[in-house]
């Protein structure tokens, strides 16, 4: 809306509000895109919202993908950090002759197609952007819905063949593009962003809505050096007293949360050789290695070096 100079008050409102969470429900997503679409008034809306996107739009999953050797690295990493992105669905991943046969499936039900226009052209667009001078692109586009009235829309706009009425949504990528090179590629950051992902991925797994937000806050707090509930409260913009009472209901507490959060972190930290103590415990928002080897002496009853020693005994 603000490249375009779309002016709408009571839809800008609406996009600050969410803004204020780390995620947000699938259905106000949904809604979010329908008012817009509403607004404008136009058949491709839905396509031009993705060719705004930028890999940190999707935050840790589009950092790792920018930071994958290949584009196939980068598809295998959306693969297997999907409930990053959203829990609607799955995806899944399979060979089919000289194509890669990738796409989306689940039982929580059906996006909208509103919704399926923004993850395909996003996506295309940021394979794009890291693959930049190099351009690939599918060899046919499956959508589940749609009009196929608007084939020749959606064909020029992609550069490749597209079907409605499909069982999933789904791209067919040419097994030649996988190996295309990413150009911001950086491989000692992809592991620890590798750990990242998976730490979170494991805390979404098993959490509400509420937990979901608190941890993925924590772990921006990780990121930036800001480890209060002062500072958790301004993220999530609610009250630190809303915070303590919504931990208390779960019978959480913020240090316990933290810890298991650090803990899990520090075992993966651990496991690259390439991360020096110093640099693990300033990761984990310590300002020197003697307490972070003191909290995880606490947690496991060995120190961090002698665990790191056992890895490589393995």
């Amino acid at each position: 809306m603000e490249s375009e100079g779309l002016q709408c008050p009571a839809l800008s409102h609406k996009l600050d509000e969410a803004n204020r969470h780390e995620r947000i429900p699938i259905e106000q997503w949904w809604q979010l895109l329908e008012d817009l679409a509403e607004k404008t008034d136009d058949p491709a809306v839905g396509l031009r919202v993705g060719r705004h996107a930028q890999p940190q739009d999707v935050g840790v999953l589009g950092y790792l993908a920018a930071s994958c050797d290949t584009l196939g690295q980068a598809l295998l990493r959306l693969n297997r950090f999907q409930l990053l992105l959203h829990d609607l669905s799955f995806t899944w991943v399979r060979q089919e002759g000289p194509n890669l046969y990738f796409g989306w499936a689940g039982d929580r039900g059906a996006s909208t197609a509103l919704s399926n226009e923004v993850l395909v052209s996003g996506l295309l667009t940021v394979m794009d952007t890291l693959t930049s001078p190099n351009r690939g692109r599918p060899v046919l586009i499956e959508f589940p819905d749609g009009q196929p009235g608007k084939r020749d829309l959606y064909e020029r706009f992609f550069g490749c063949p597209v079907q409605f009425g499909c069982e999933t949504l789904a791209l067919r990528v040419p097994t030649a593009l996988l190996g295309l090179p990413i150009n911001s590629r950086d491989p000692q950051l992809r592991q620890v962003l590798d750990q990242q992902a998976e730490a979170m991925s494991r805390s979404l797994s098993g959490a509400d809505e509420f937990l979901r937000q608190f941890q993925q806050a924590m772990m921006a707090g990780l990121e930036e050096g800001q480890l209060s509930m002062a500072w958790l409260s301004r993220k999530l913009r609610t009250p630190v007293r809303s915070l303590y009472r919504s931990l208390q209901q779960r019978e959480k507490t913020y240090k316990g949360l933290l810890d298991e959060l650090r803990l899990e972190l520090a075992y993966q930290y651990l496991g690259d050789p390439a991360l020096s103590l110093p640099e693990i415990a300033l990761m984990l928002g310590y300002s020197e290695q003697s307490a972070f080897s003191r909290a995880f002496r606490k947690w496991t009853g060995q120190a961090p070096l002698r665990y790191r020693k056992g890895l490589d005994q393995r």
